[in-house]
């Protein structure tokens, strides 16, 4: 996608993760594929991981909802901690995704720092860096 210098507001990355997790609680590994720049690249404590096509992501994102549903998680809601904005295209945006169960109680939580780029009228994750334990 090309890059857009369109102005963007925290509703919109609101927006962008909102329809991230619902993909994340439905399954829907095209949409998570295609919700990433490549290649993109997840940094954690331990090592870092190059993804270079949306089959990577699919891939590693099946292996992840494997464990959600093995620990009764049904849904992931997230909220926007904060927004801050690094060039005409690029944002840091933290996240805290609450992992639901059946009756909508969270039952884990985690937050992540993504770089996303703005691309047409989204955005697109170039770096996700897990904050925490």
């Amino acid at each position: 996608m090309e890059p857009s210098t369109e102005s963007f507001n925290a509703d919109d990355v609101r927006t962008f993760l909102t329809t991230y997790g619902v993909a994340l609680s439905t399954g829907d590994l095209d949409t998570i594929g295609e919700s990433y720049a490549f290649p993109a690249l997840v940094v954690g404590t331990t090592g870092s991981v190059l993804l270079g096509d949306p089959e990577d992501v699919r891939a590693s994102t099946a292996e992840l909802a494997r464990g959600f549903r093995e620990r009764g998680l049904v849904g992931v809601v997230a909220h926007l901690v904060g927004v801050e904005e690094v060039g005409d295209a690029l944002v840091w945006a933290h996240a805290r995704w609450s992992y639901r169960d059946e009756y909508a109680n969270e039952q884990e939580a985690q937050e992540v720092r993504y770089l996303l780029r703005r691309a047409r009228d989204t955005f697109e994750v170039c770096v996700a860096v897990p904050v925490g334990p």
